[in-house]
């Protein structure tokens, strides 16, 4: 009877602590800056932005590198030979959230006609492998993702591109600057997997964590491990490790006979201060993006970052070279990408303002908006001053991205437009 009563509490308490898990929107706007809104800000004494510098923009040698690595991206064969009937593969690597949106990517890269024929996208992300569970060439993850490959006719010599949104859910540090230091360490240990695993990888993306401040902290389906600032300093993990390569730091070499790692760029940057949206107009809001423990995403969310993950391979002139056909992209893609600033973002009055670089005032430049299906909605030319206005009442809501460019840049500014 003793034993019956203590089970009916227990059960009881466990029903109390699921129904009392849920996410908590009131903890917004926390004030911490994005890193790809801090190029002229600092976090403890170290300076933001994407790259070294405080730019968001990848800085020439590294440009160099990954195009050369891009370059020598070609179909093969299931022994790793090159084959015009053969196969690129890009592998997805992480967690949970990262299943979805890469999943939510490949849908859109299914429907999008200028896509790569010779490319494979494979989601290997699965729900609550952390990074620490990667470290072993051994472990299961591994040999599940290797027979996944051989599944589908493929293997491993084909994989030559990663992409990797990864964090390590037992880590529980929430000190600056050893917690994302560690998570570079981390990061070391999968990418020499990597290196191992698939030997023909040329690059690896890798995306920052969104915001996961809404996180209901006594969820036990919720590490501590991914909780706020840990989502915060994901990102500030994947700048130090970036600069690592860049550098060509002991132990993250990714060129010649000497590699041990493949070669890192960025990818994605997914984290905002909540619903505060950053400069490109990207917010995560509590109420539509986020599912009922505040961590996962929504329907909403997921294809708010897989719009973004699109976009951004769309678009990145890495990414050209292997995401799109040839015949599409063709080699003449400038090699400089530059960002303009749109306002107001989220658009919500009907018009857009985008700030015009002076060197292309009086040309005969086009400028075209795309949807995320690549679609231009919109086009128009002759731009004749600093300032574009365009009426955009027409067009549904969604993220957007306004494209034009001269003979040696390409312009781009990603938009939302919420009416």
């Amino acid at each position: 009877m003793l034993f019956k009563q203590a089970t009916a509490i227990l059960v009881c308490c466990a029903s109390v602590l699921q129904i009392s898990a849920q996410k908590d929107c009131s903890n917004d706007h926390l004030g911490r800056t994005p890193l790809i809104d801090l190029t002229d800000g600092y976090f403890n004494g170290i300076r933001g932005g994407l790259y070294p510098e405080g730019s968001n923009i990848r800085p020439a040698e590294h440009l160099t590198e990954c195009i050369e690595h891009v370059q020598a991206i070609t179909p093969m064969d299931i022994y790793g030979n090159p084959n015009p009937n053969g196969k690129v593969v890009m592998l997805g690597i992480g967690a949970s959230n990262p299943m979805t949106e890469f999943q939510q990517f490949i849908d859109f890269s299914n429907d999008y006609e200028p896509v790569n024929d010779n490319l494979k996208i494979i989601n290997a992300c699965v729900g609550g492998q952390g990074i620490q569970k990667m470290f072993d060439i051994t472990d299961n993850y591994w040999s599940g993702v290797v027979n996944g490959l051989e599944d589908q006719g493929l293997s491993a010599e084909q994989v030559q591109v990663v992409w990797i949104e990864q964090d390590n859910t037992r880590a529980y540090d929430t000190i600056f600057p050893s917690a994302p230091n560690a998570l570079v360490n981390d990061y070391q240990l999968l990418l020499h997997v990597i290196h191992e695993l698939f030997p023909n990888v040329q690059i690896c993306y890798i995306t920052a964590r969104a915001y996961s401040g809404y996180a209901d902290p006594v969820d036990p389906e919720v590490s501590g491990g991914l909780l706020y600032p840990r989502d915060y300093f994901n990102g500030w993990a994947i700048k130090f490790l970036i600069e690592k390569v860049i550098n060509h730091a002991f132990g993250f070499e990714s060129e010649g006979p000497s590699a041990q790692i493949p070669l890192v760029t960025w990818g994605t940057y997914h984290w905002t201060d909540g619903s505060t949206p950053r400069e490109d107009g990207l917010y995560l809001d509590c109420d539509l993006d986020v599912g009922p423990d505040g961590l996962h995403l929504s329907g909403v969310g997921e294809y708010k970052m897989g719009s973004l993950l699109f976009d951004y391979f769309k678009t990145d002139t890495t990414a050209k070279y292997w995401y799109l056909d040839e015949d599409f992209t063709g080699i003449t893609t400038p090699e400089t990408d530059v960002e303009l600033r749109v306002w107001p973002n989220p658009v919500k009055n009907g018009t857009i303002h985008v700030d015009i670089p002076s060197t292309l005032i009086g040309a005969d430049t086009q400028w075209m908006i795309y949807d995320m299906a690549g679609r231009a909605v919109l086009a128009g030319k002759e731009i004749s001053g600093t300032e574009l206005n365009i009426d955009v009442t027409t067009l549904a809501d969604g993220m957007y991205t306004f494209n034009c460019r001269d003979a040696q840049r390409q312009y781009h500014a990603r938009m939302v437009i919420a009416h």
